[in-house]
């Protein structure tokens, strides 16, 4: 085989620099939908899903829990690759630090697509098997599984956290939505975090509008601005 034809071999198997350009790229619309089908789903988990009417575990069956938690997982496997786009527009400003920042909140996403996976697939069986697992009634089974959750959000949002103020300290996006950012996870643990209430819903909602503004502004700056 020739050199000219190895060189052909290669440039037909291996992925092309702007293809991966244009991935890194969309995560700006990637985030733009992600931001936004959050929001969707919060509002209709606080106005729409029968918690009041039907309690928690029956509420789980219904077409309005499906489709707000569907939402949900959908905004968060989107949001690994939104915070791609957005971190490779300020990667080389933010520095060591955005980049460890960004690891975090990357891990903390996959750590939330697996709790949310658990909201669409998880709870509604239970719901229908195992209500005494949903209603605190179990004995070990619960709180093994709540463990694991309770260990999911903290990391994810002290990833948010992180990576919001590394984009504060880049200043390549608007600072209001680096703030937006930081502050919208931390305050629903003040609030009440009952499904269905508007307090559980508020954060995880300006969440996604700090999201979603993110990426309108990464649409903006052109993905080899800051990177090499």
């Amino acid at each position: 085989m020739t050199t000219q034809q190895v060189t052909t071999h290669q440039d037909r198997t291996m992925p092309s620099a702007d293809g991966l350009s244009q991935f890194i790229g969309a995560g700006a619309w990637a985030a733009i939908v992600s931001g936004l089908a959050v929001a969707a789903s919060l509002l209709l988990e606080w106005l729409v899903v029968p918690y009041e009417q039907l309690g928690q575990t029956e509420a789980y069956l219904t077409g309005s829990y499906l489709l707000s938690s569907g939402l949900r997982l959908l905004s968060t496997v989107l949001l690994a690759w939104a915070l791609i786009g957005i971190y490779e527009r300020q990667s080389r400003a933010a520095g060591t630090f955005g980049l460890w920042a960004f690891v975090v909140a990357f891990l903390g996403t996959a750590l939330l697509a697996g709790n949310n996976w658990g909201e669409v697939f998880v709870w509604p069986t239970l719901a229908q098997v195992a209500p005494n697992v949903l209603s605190g009634q179990a004995t070990e089974a619960p709180l093994y599984l709540l463990t694991g959750i309770s260990l999911s959000f903290p990391i994810f949002s002290i990833g948010v956290i992180l990576f919001g103020v590394a984009t504060i300290r880049a200043g390549v996006y608007p600072r209001w939505a680096a703030v937006l950012l930081i502050v919208s996870l931390p305050v629903t643990i003040f609030l009440d975090p009952t499904p269905g209430k508007f307090q559980e819903s508020i954060g995880q909602i300006l969440f996604g509008i700090a999201l979603a503004a993110l990426g309108f502004y990464a649409l903006k700056i052109a993905p080899s601005s800051t990177s090499s």
